[in-house]
């Protein structure tokens, strides 16, 4: 028959391609590619050459043991002293233990004497230095500052004086503010017992019963930038110079305190 035929012709073909292969030795596969996956079976990734393999994360290095960090004695920076002060600190508190706690007690207190010596030689500074001594622009004891007191209220009233010749108060008010007809009598009072000419200006032509004579706004308060009232501008009478004194309710003494801490001092001399 003729599949017997074809059988054996087929199996005669099958047999000759699978012929069994050579076996090549392994000490030949010299190759990172040619090797077989089980020679060495520490190798981590057996699909990627040793110069392809992912990275590995570098490992945080560890903090150095306490016995080799410098103790806060030998430290000689005020930034790196807080810094170890604060780690010491932090330490005690996550854990507690009686070590702890009494090292960071005993950095404490090595800081605070630093302080203490700090201070301690700057006020000795300060004593031999006048220039360096506060107290001598702007008493601090009890004693100095009532003479201090007494000299400079006698200097304010001088000055006072001499601006009243020279100068005089515009007063921007509104006939509905009241707070208009508080300042208005100390105003007033200013004027008769100081000698200071106020100029009474009504923003709505209103009217106050302490100066009934007021003049209209001209325009003067747009110049001026006045924004709300009462307002309160030291004017000289023989310049064109205005100086803003302040805005709203203020005392007779705050009034002239004003006027000669803005005239006769320069900032930060009597700060």
């Amino acid at each position: 028959m003729r599949v017997p035929a074809l059988l054996a012709a087929f199996t005669g073909v099958c047999l000759v391609q699978v012929a069994p292969a050579q076996t090549v030795p392994t000490g030949d596969l010299t190759h990172w590619w040619d090797r077989s996956v089980w020679e060495n079976p520490d190798r981590s990734y057996p699909w990627y050459p040793p110069d392809r393999a992912a990275p590995q994360p570098a490992e945080p290095s560890p903090l150095p043991p306490a016995a080799s960090r410098p103790a806060i004695r030998e430290l000689t920076s005020t930034k790196a002293i807080r810094e170890e002060l604060e780690r010491l600190k932090d330490e005690a508190v996550i854990n507690p233990t009686r070590e702890n706690v009494r090292t960071y007690l005993d950095a404490q207190q090595y800081v605070m004497g630093k302080g203490s010596a700090f201070a301690d030689m700057a006020r000795r500074v300060v004593w031999e230095t006048a220039e360096l001594d506060y107290s001598l622009r702007r008493p601090t004891n009890a004693l100095a500052i009532d003479a201090h007191r007494s000299s400079r209220r006698e200097a304010r009233e001088q000055a006072i004086a001499r601006l009243a010749t020279e100068n005089g108060l515009f007063f921007f008010f509104r006939g509905d503010c009241p707070y208009c007809h508080q300042l208005a009598p100390i105003l007033k009072s200013l004027q008769d017992v100081h000698g200071i000419e106020v100029f009474p200006v009504s923003l709505d032509g209103g009217r106050l019963p302490q100066f009934p004579h007021a003049y209209p706004d001209n325009g003067i308060s747009r110049v001026l930038e006045v924004a709300q009232v009462p307002a309160l501008f030291l004017s000289s009478k023989t310049e064109r110079r205005v100086q803003p004194i302040g805005y709203g309710v203020l005392a007779a003494d705050e009034i002239l305190e004003r006027m000669y801490v803005l005239t006769q001092t320069r900032p930060g001399e009597e700060f």
